[in-house]
């Protein structure tokens, strides 16, 4: 299965925080399946305040914050984007 936009995101930033899946899992009270599920693109059924969770528990900066809400929002969705001749 090819790597989502949020995917890559979402774990690049764990890395620079050194944090893992898990580890955040705990930090934002939500079940690590939920999270890899969300993360692995098997669901797109995400908590209200998830990016309010995820940013206070990695302590995001603005910038971060915006690129993780837009590779959720428009990182899968693009790769099928396509232009027609008309």
């Amino acid at each position: 299965m090819a790597t989502t936009e949020f995917q890559r995101t979402l774990m690049n930033i764990l890395s620079r925080h050194s944090m893992s899946v898990a580890n955040l899992a705990e930090r934002t009270g939500y079940n690590s399946l939920l999270l890899e599920n969300l993360i692995a693109g098997r669901s797109r059924q995400i908590p209200v305040d998830f990016f309010i969770r995820v940013a206070d528990a990695l302590t995001l900066s603005t910038e971060e914050k915006d690129a993780l809400v837009r590779s959720w929002a428009f990182g899968i969705e693009k790769r099928s984007w396509h232009l027609s001749s008309a």
